[in-house]
């Protein structure tokens, strides 16, 4: 199938969307059921708190950017009732799994839980303008901006004393759940976080690779989770960063230049080092020096590196004009086409072997929900279909 806005479209109303809302949705309880065989039956009952802010902030992307469709509205508010009325702790914090009847049943040190649920109240904020709702996904955004790990409820998981680090992945999230608030219902600290979260990107990114954790200085870190490198984060942190190049136009409406080279830069290294000149699709992992890693997954091909691939080809081909990034991007569009996406039964496969053949026949689990693809299909639509005269490079 071509990358085309339209394909990318036909693809979001008449398969994803409604597959989640055929057998994700509840009806009874409220909130989404994200643990589904390949037809949409239901194999877990417990939600995932993740993905009840991610449900609902696609539900509601895609009801202010698509479609002003009542069942996508019915059911982000659906996804954010659930996690407000089931999701908190007594101490204001989120949990991560919940029963069906909204039971606590996980909690976890980092506050990716806040950080989603922020993302998907703002957006739902956006449109229905409640007051509460942009209160608390301020608050939320909050609390994730200045996690530190909850050492007060929970034991050190990474002992700073004996190997100091930062890393990139809460900087990425911090970036654009900023980025997003910004544009939804309003980040009151905005541009101070974008800047912490950019000047921590940019001392992930050396020696033509986007590294998950690096020393406090920027020095890779000589060790298995030093030289672990994974694609998919890295593609989605190039893809933000070329956003805000975006987002803070400079002269005459052109974007940052200084962001634009440096997200163009990790785009490529991503696309040099991620992509399965074998048999096609982005590894999971990957080692930044070619000594061996061992995560015994890496090989394997997940759906949303894929997804986030796509989108940074594409911001990559506006930002630069070379259509080099476009035929990146239509590569890796039918990788996911050819052997993720369920014509037939909709949604995608989430898990397949390096070739392509698939490990399970799940479309969701805790970990997976309606994001990363109807993401994908609603962000590169509307790149496709804007103007490039914005390249600056």
């Amino acid at each position: 199938m071509k990358l085309s806005a339209s394909n990318l479209d036909s693809v979001l109303k008449s398969e994803v969307l409604p597959f989640w809302l055929q057998h994700g949705l509840d009806s009874t309880h409220k909130g989404f059921f994200t643990s589904l065989d390949s037809d949409g039956t239901i194999v877990d009952r417990d939600k995932s708190i993740w993905m009840q802010g991610r449900a609902a902030y696609i539900f509601a992307y895609a009801y202010r950017h698509v479609e002003a469709n009542p069942l996508w509205l019915e059911a982000a508010k659906s996804a954010s009732d659930f996690l407000l009325q089931h999701a908190i702790d007594s101490r204001g914090r989120l949990h991560f799994l919940v029963s069906e009847l909204g039971a606590p049943l996980r909690s976890r040190r980092y506050a990716y839980s806040e950080a989603f649920a922020a993302l998907g109240l703002g957006e739902l904020a956006a449109i229905t303008r409640d007051a509460e709702l942009k209160k608390n996904a301020q608050a939320f955004a909050m609390t994730f901006y200045g996690h530190k790990g909850d050492l007060g409820q929970y034991p050190e998981k990474w002992h700073q004393a004996s190997r100091p680090h930062i890393a990139l992945s809460p900087a990425m999230i911090a970036l654009n759940l900023s980025q997003s608030l910004e544009q939804s219902c309003g980040c009151p600290v905005g541009v101070p976080v974008r800047d912490e979260a950019l000047d921590t990107i940019m001392q992930c990114v050396k020696n033509d690779a986007v590294y998950e954790i690096v020393s406090p200085a920027g020095a890779p870190i000589n060790s298995f989770d030093g030289r672990t490198l994974n694609p998919g984060h890295a593609f989605e942190a190039a893809w933000f960063v070329m956003k805000e190049a975006t987002l803070r136009s400079v002269c005459q409406g052109q974007p940052d230049a200084r962001l634009a080279k440096l997200g163009l830069s990790m785009a490529e290294s991503s696309w040099q080092k991620g992509w399965d000149t074998e048999h096609g699709g982005i590894l999971y992992f990957v080692s930044a020096d070619d000594r061996p890693i061992q995560e015994y997954w890496q090989k394997q091909k997940f759906w949303w590196p894929q997804c986030e691939a796509v989108i940074a080809a594409l911001n990559a081909w506006r930002l630069s004009g070379d259509d080099l990034w476009l035929g990146r991007a239509q590569t890796a569009w039918q990788w996911l086409n050819d052997f993720h996406r369920d014509e037939q039964l909709g949604e995608c496969l989430g898990w397949l072997n390096r070739d392509g053949a698939p490990i399970n026949s799940l479309k969701g689990s805790h970990w997976k929900g309606p994001f990363h693809y109807p993401r994908m299909l609603m962000l590169a639509s509307e790149l496709l279909i804007k103007n490039s005269s914005t390249a600056i490079l």
